[in-house]
């Protein structure tokens, strides 16, 4: 890999750092309303799913990237070529 595109890969990363910090932030706050909400409100199985889907989709989104900044930190690592 060449180092125009390695440098390319490290700004892509960066950017989804920025983004996974965003994403840590939302995750913490729809925990936070999960957590505030009373133990009775709306006792159903279906209301339970639905309100907490976000939070669980939120952090299946911080797991995935975790692992593309992980990838992308392999693939720079990798010793450079002559591409």
């Amino acid at each position: 890999m060449n180092e125009i595109r390695r440098a390319g890969l490290e700004q892509i990363a960066a950017m989804l750092r920025s983004t996974m910090v965003q994403v840590e932030v939302l995750l913490e706050a729809e925990r936070q309303d999960i957590k505030d909400l009373p133990d009775n409100i709306e006792a159903s199985d279906f209301a339970e799913r639905v309100r907490k889907r976000p939070m669980f989709e939120l952090a299946h989104a911080r797991v995935h990237l975790v692992e593309a900044v992980e990838h992308i930190g392999a693939a720079i690592a990798k010793e450079p070529t002559n591409d």
